[in-house]
């Protein structure tokens, strides 16, 4: 679903003093300089006084790939008269990006005109190659090209240039504007603690961090604070201590699955038929089978199965597949709408029981499908929510919050929609983590009862993103940005976003 925040996802670059080959009479459009707030790494611009101002043009915002706007965004590029423009950023060989958080200097700006933004100008269309870190762009069929205004490369800070690929963090609200984040030091990388006043999260590696935690108190609006190493200790002893998300709920047992020429057995129980190709050696192989037991009661079981070939490869092994049966006062029954394994399995007072398990990721996005949840009633039943709400995922939250319980006291758990519906032929499949759907049925943070009710709770990241978001003891849920210092209380809808420098200066 690709979204574009209200004049603007937009274009990153410009290259100050780029030659221009575009003529007036060929390629010119109409744009006009940005009337609203505009903030780069915190910084107002002064667009009715900057030399190369942001710009919009068909609603979206253009960055200029000007040399102090490169600098302040730290991208890097390249031009040749043969191969064009290329924008593409330097990553993964330092713990930041061009330069040292409390090395940075002020955004510069070149403030020698005084300009309306009232009027109308005139800017061209590239005409040469550009690249973005390799893809080679198509400027003449792009719906938001890359333009050239007063001798300088614009890029439109569209969500696949500016945030996809060029890791820059876009974020637009009727108050304040648009604010652009680039450059900033992963400060702050993962929740993974809370009390009733403040989170508690670990620090990602930086030459100039204090400590390896931070607290952040919840109102968002208090100065972080780093922790010293005996409490950030305290800290990371006491989740090691409680590792596995499935402790909060029942603990399953491994048990012996009898595969008897082809089909499969517990205690006599008969549970299912092998695959043709799952009978055979593969690699010098035989299939593995490993069985997890939930006893329910003394009359309802839950047992699933783990089938795979233990053989080495980048992502699941061949022929993995997952099989949940349920076995009620002695017969057996497939649940074949929950095709992985429960992460958490939890009898409720009334005796109906939660399954399930949280979206899980793949190489290239995730597995469709694998955020389940469902429900056991006191016959033995199973309904799963993916099935009655027409959802490919109904992801649970709180599985792996350290200090929150998956289902609240009257007995409701916190779920993610995605509002993509069911498809047949998608489970197991590993889709891209950019999913376009115009289906779009459900799109948010929900509670929901055994009986699959929904209340809608609030927004959500965009999928794009895959954000992990921390459901606190309070069930608030809270997300950290990827490009930015950014915390996101989804709940109470509210958010606040910290430089690098201003959380390393301490």
């Amino acid at each position: 679903m690709k979204k574009r925040i209200l004049f603007g996802l937009v274009a990153l670059i410009g290259i100050y003093l780029l030659p221009s080959t575009a003529q007036a009479d060929n390629g010119a459009v109409k744009i006009h300089i940005a009337n609203f707030p505009i903030k780069v790494n915190g910084q107002l611009v002064d667009n009715k006084k900057s030399r190369f101002p942001f710009i919009v043009y068909k609603d979206i915002t253009y960055a200029p790939l000007n040399w102090d706007t490169l600098q302040e965004l730290e991208l890097d590029s390249d031009w040749s008269e043969s191969n064009g423009l290329t924008v593409y950023r330097s990553c993964c060989t330092s713990p930041y990006w061009m330069k040292k958080a409390l090395e940075k200097q002020p955004y510069t700006q070149e403030l020698t005109f005084n300009q309306s933004t009232n009027i109308t100008y005139t800017a061209q269309v590239s005409q040469y190659p550009i690249q973005i870190w390799g893809e080679h762009i198509k400027n003449e069929d792009e719906l938001f090209p890359f333009l050239e205004f007063r001798d300088v490369t614009y890029l439109p800070l569209t969500w696949k240039f500016a945030h996809t690929q060029l890791m820059i963090d876009l974020k637009w609200t009727t108050v304040e504007g648009l604010s652009i984040w680039s450059g900033q030091d992963m400060v702050m990388t993962q929740i993974v603690d809370d009390d009733d006043e403040a989170l508690y999260i670990r620090a990602g590696y930086s030459v100039d961090a204090p400590s390896k935690m931070i607290k952040v108190s919840k109102s968002l609006k208090e100065s972080p604070v780093w922790l010293d190493d005996v409490k950030a200790k305290n800290i990371e002893d006491k989740l090691a201590e409680n590792e596995m998300p499935i402790a909060k709920g029942m603990k399953g047992t491994s048990i012996e699955i009898e595969n008897q020429e082809g089909k499969l057995y517990y205690k006599g129980h008969p549970l299912g038929q092998l695959k043709e190709e799952e009978q055979h050696i593969l690699g010098d192989t035989t299939l593995r089978i490993e069985g997890t037991l939930y006893p329910i009661d003394d009359r309802r079981q839950l047992i699933a199965i783990y089938s795979y070939f233990p053989i080495a490869v980048i992502g699941p092994p061949p022929n993995s597949r997952f099989q949940l049966f349920s076995i009620i006062d002695g017969q057996t029954q497939a649940v074949t709408d929950f095709p992985f394994l429960p992460q958490f399995v939890q009898k409720n007072a009334d005796g109906s029981v939660w399954i399930a398990s949280e979206r899980r990721a793949a190489r290239k996005g995730y597995y469709p499908g694998s955020g389940r949840i469902a429900v056991m009633d006191l016959n033995g039943n199973i309904r799963v929510a993916n099935t009655v709400l027409n959802q490919q995922d109904v992801s649970p939250l709180g599985l792996t919050s350290s200090s929150n319980s998956v289902v609240n006291e009257g007995g409701k758990m916190l779920v993610r929609l995605y509002g993509i519906p069911n498809k047949e032929g998608s489970l197991g499949e590993i889709a891209p983590s950019i999913v376009q759907s115009a289906e779009v049925i459900q799109n948010g943070i929900y509670e929901v009862d055994t009986n699959f009710h929904l209340r809608r709770l609030s927004g959500a990241p965009d999928d794009q993103e895959e954000l992990y978001l921390y459901k606190d003891k309070l069930g608030d849920v809270y997300t950290i940005n990827h490009y930015s210092n950014t915390i996101t209380n989804w709940t109470k809808d509210r958010y606040k976003t910290w430089t690098d420098r201003e959380l390393l200066n301490r």
